[in-house]
C-alpha cells in the first residue's frame, strides 16, 4: 500500500508558489518521511532549484481565475484544477496539500489512519485570532469545509467525490447563484464544500472530517522563526492586537504546531 503527498504549484506573476513547494516538499518528507508529487507547468519548473521531487507531472494551467488583493490589485491565482488529483496521484493513498501549509510535525500522518476513503478539515481556528467567526457560503448557506488539506484513497467514493468538484468547478456560477455567494473568483473550499454535500445526500456525518483544528494564520500576524534550523519546529507568533484605538502586540511560542499561512508573503518570508 503506496502513501505520498500530492502538491498542485503554478506560478503567478505575483508569488513564486514552485518554491513555495519545493519548501513544503522538504517538510513533508522529513517530518512524514513519505515521497511527494508535485503538479506543476513548465513555466514553474523552469524557476525550481536542485531539489527534485519525487514524481513531477506538468499540465497546462488554467489561468481563468483572477484575484483581488486589493482595490488595486488584481490578479491571476491558478488554483483551479485541484480535482485532477485523484487521477494524476500515484499512490494508494494521497496526502493533498496546500504549499503554504507549514508541516511542523508528523500529526498529518494520523489523516491516513482516521479516514474511510476521504477526510478534510471541517473546522478551523485563527491563531491568536479565537474571535474569528466560522466562515459559510453566505448567510443562507452551508458553513465552509477546508480543502487545505485532504487526504484519500483510491475508492470508488473518493473518485465521486473528485468527480462531483469537477462538475462544480465547471458550473460555478450556477452554484453560486443557487446559494447566494460570489462567482467571479473561484475558491477550492467553496467546491469541496458543494461536492461533499452532493455525495453523502445534502447530509452532514463525522466519517469524512479530521478530528482536528485547521490552524490557520491570519492578517495582522507575523510568524518568526526561533531558529536557523532548516527543519525548525519553535515560531514566535505576534498579533497585532487593536483595542479601544490602541495597538497591542501579543506574542505566543508555539512548537510541533502544524499551521497554514494564508498570508503568502510572510510564508515566503519563513523559506529563507
Amino acid at each position: 500500500m503506496s502513501r505520498g503527498a500530492i502538491l498542485f504549484a503554478f506560478n503567478s506573476p505575483k508569488y513564486n508558489y514552485y518554491a513555495m513547494a519545493e519548501y513544503t516538499a522538504k517538510r513533508i518528507n522529513h517530518f512524514l518521511n513519505i515521497p511527494v508529487t508535485v503538479v506543476t507547468d513548465l513555466e514553474s519548473v523552469t524557476q525550481g532549484t536542485s531539489y527534485k521531487f519525487d514524481n513531477t507531472i506538468c499540465i497546462d494551467a488554467d489561468k481563468s481565475n483572477k484575484r483581488s488583493y486589493s482595490k488595486k490589485d488584481t490578479g491571476v491565482w491558478i488554483n483551479k484544477g485541484r480535482f485532477q488529483a485523484y487521477d494524476l496521484s500515484p499512490y494508494d493513498e494521497t496526502l493533498v496539500l496546500d504549499v503554504d501549509y507549514v508541516v511542523n510535525s508528523d500529526k498529518l500522518l494520523k489523516t491516513f489512519d482516521t479516514m474511510d476513503d476521504f477526510c478534510c478539515h471541517e473546522n478551523a481556528c485563527f491563531l491568536m485570532q479565537p474571535n474569528e467567526e466560522d466562515e459559510y457560503l453566505s448567510r443562507y448557506s452551508y458553513r465552509t469545509l477546508w480543502a487545505t488539506v485532504m487526504t484519500f484513497k483510491k475508492t470508488n467514493r473518493a473518485k465521486q467525490i473528485f468527480d462531483c468538484i469537477e462538475m462544480v468547478q465547471e458550473n460555478y456560477s450556477h452554484y453560486a447563484n443557487l446559494h447566494n455567494f460570489i462567482s467571479q473568483m473561484y475558491r477550492n473550499d467553496y467546491a469541496l464544500t458543494l461536492a461533499l454535500r452532493i455525495v453523502n445526500g445534502h447530509l452532514v456525518g463525522s466519517r469524512d472530517f479530521i478530528p482536528w483544528n485547521l490552524v490557520h494564520v491570519g492578517n495582522n500576524t507575523q510568524v518568526y522563526k526561533n531558529s536557523d534550523d532548516e527543519f525548525n519546529t519553535e515560531y514566535t507568533v505576534m498579533f497585532d492586537n487593536w483595542s479601544k484605538g490602541k495597538l497591542k502586540k501579543e506574542y505566543v511560542v508555539i512548537k510541533d504546531l502544524d499551521i497554514h499561512c494564508m498570508n503568502k508573503k510572510m510564508f515566503m518570508g519563513l523559506m529563507s
